[in-house]
């Protein structure tokens, strides 16, 4: 054994960022979930417990009877949804089985307000909030998916001087002269 100390590894060069900056498409992905989340629980407890104020929710327009208590079942249920948004933008990598949950729920709502509204069971004006909003998370979600521009690798390595490389030789040139021969007498 050497009593001569283990160097450390060099130290991981920082990279500058560019002049504008950037966010990496993770990151926006993140934000674009925990957005979702908080959306998901405000519209949860407002179906769940306060029906009077769940006009601007997915529930708007289910009043009286049934319409209350399908409201309270859709709360519920985004209360159990607005967790698995929080663990998926928590820890993308390690959920990402789970990824394409928010792009479902979204394309789902879309799909079925934009319907209940064309077919005439739902009032514009009741399902207008619940269907742009739902556009415009399912928009971001496949935005940072799909359209997030990557930046490009910054190069940190110092750049080495390399000597000029001599021309190509001939063939001709590239032979050896042969050796001079003597004369004789």
């Amino acid at each position: 054994m050497t009593n001569a100390a283990a160097t450390p590894p060099p130290a991981e060069a920082k990279r500058p960022l560019p002049a504008g900056g950037f966010i990496s498409t993770e990151t926006a992905q993140r934000g674009v979930l925990v957005l979702l989340a908080l959306w998901t629980v405000l519209s949860g407890l407002a179906l769940t417990f306060f029906q009077d104020a769940s006009d601007a929710t997915i529930g708007g327009g289910l009043h009286g009877g049934q319409g209350a208590a399908a409201q309270r079942l859709l709360g519920v249920h985004l209360l159990v949804l607005a967790p698995v948004y929080g663990l998926i933008a928590w820890d993308p990598k390690r959920f990402r089985l789970m990824l394409w949950v928010p792009y479902a729920a979204q394309g789902g709502v879309v799909a079925a307000t934009l319907f209940d509204i064309l077919a005439g069971d739902r009032k514009f004006v009741d399902g207008a909030l619940p269907l742009f909003v739902a556009i415009v998370f399912f928009v971001l979600l496949l935005y940072v998916t799909f359209g997030g521009r990557q930046p490009e690798e910054l190069d940190l390595e110092p750049k080495r001087e390399e000597p000029p490389e001599e021309p190509a030789q001939t063939s001709e040139e590239a032979a050896p002269a042969p050796p001079p021969q003597a004369e004789a007498t």
